[in-house]
């Protein structure tokens, strides 16, 4: 792309000498990796000392540099730029119709123009796959189960029967969608019952779900993964849970059963949520953190308990601080002690001289 197509792209303003709007990008590369012919990008400003020393042909950033000596181009959000730039030059493969030798595909199933099944894939009876969709290879894709369009599956997945995939849905390797629901009843004696999971999953368009995370099955019903929302690798999201829109949730995060998270939330890394509580819309829940009780729109929570995030700092910002605290207080109670002890004795001594006299 020349200088002045990629300004186009990310509704940027170019800053470059007159005449290089034509100059021709090849490629895009980190600060340290650009030469010529790249373009790179500062979303931090940390690093704004090395524009200086920058190889690169071009360079996205969101204030304009004097001093630099590349072609600028100014944008709002460097990150964001850098994210429509790159699905422009490393677009997601689409379907070209071919289907392996090597894979199952049932006669029942109907299977859209343009889709790609790969070697050892299972596609079952009454499978609906839409237009452009690809399948990798060693994937298993139960009975009536219906993926959407332009749907990327990456190897080793497994999709469980009546599940229903959106449209560009991306699902990383190793990832189980309908597995079954963690239930079990209980005698008396302590001998446990396994609960048939009867449900679904209903995974919304734009999704993505990381390598080897779980969705399960609902007991009954829909687990349910909104529109747009991302899961990094190893979360699992549990049966009957239900996802809003746009939501992130990090790897190693958690939703116990029948949870409900609203709009926009942000689980951080290794946090979890437990089950039959609601974490209101835009809540961000900070890493490690264990949610307990239901929380309103907007909140910030850190900690387990998870209890809000201002409060949570204050209290890390003394927990070094402990020993020393303690010491103070059991030298300040030895010194209580030591008064009481001389308070009383001089009662008992200022008591026996009235009753001598």
């Amino acid at each position: 792309m020349t200088l002045s197509e990629i300004c186009s792209l990310v509704s940027g303003e170019l800053f470059a000498p007159v005449g290089s709007e034509s100059q021709s990008i090849r490629g895009i590369r980190s600060m340290s990796e650009a030469r010529e012919g790249d373009i790179t990008f500062l979303a931090n400003v940390r690093y704004r000392p090395e524009l200086k020393r920058l190889k690169a042909s071009a360079v996205l950033l969101s204030q304009h540099e004097p001093d630099a000596t590349i072609a600028q181009i100014v944008v709002r959000d460097p990150y964001l730029a850098l994210s429509i730039l790159m699905q422009h030059f490393y677009p997601m493969p689409k379907g070209s119709g071919q289907i392996s030798p090597m894979a199952f595909v049932s006669p029942t199933a109907r299977i859209g123009s343009g889709v790609d099944i790969g070697p050892m894939c299972v596609v079952s009876e009454g499978v609906t796959i839409g237009e452009g969709s690809v399948l990798t290879s060693g994937i298993h894709v139960g009975k009536n189960t219906t993926l959407g369009n332009d749907v990327y599956i990456h190897p080793n997945v497994v999709i469980r029967e009546d599940c229903r995939i959106g449209n560009r849905v991306i699902i990383q390797p190793g990832a189980v969608i309908g597995s079954d629901g963690f239930g079990y009843a209980v005698d008396p004696s302590g001998k446990r019952f396994r609960i048939p999971q009867v449900g679904i999953v209903v995974i919304g368009d734009d999704v993505e779900i990381g390598a080897n995370s779980t969705v399960d099955r609902a007991t009954f019903g829909e687990t349910n993964i909104g529109r747009g929302t991302k899961m990094d690798n190893l979360v699992q999201i549990a049966h009957n849970v239900k996802i809003g829109q746009d939501c992130v949730l990090v790897a190693q995060s958690a939703v116990a059963g029948s949870g409900r998270l609203g709009d926009r939330v942000i689980l951080a890394g290794q946090a979890a949520v437990v089950g039959h509580i609601e974490v209101g819309s835009d809540s961000v829940i900070g890493g490690q953190s264990g949610v307990a009780s239901s929380l309103s729109e907007g909140s910030r929570v850190s900690g387990s308990p998870a209890i809000p995030h201002n409060i949570w700092l204050r209290v890390q910002s003394i927990v070094k601080d402990l020993p020393s605290i303690l010491a103070r207080i059991r030298k300040l109670e030895r010194l209580f002690r030591s008064s009481e002890t001389a308070v009383s004795g001089n009662e008992i001594q200022e008591g026996g001289t009235e009753k001598n006299g």
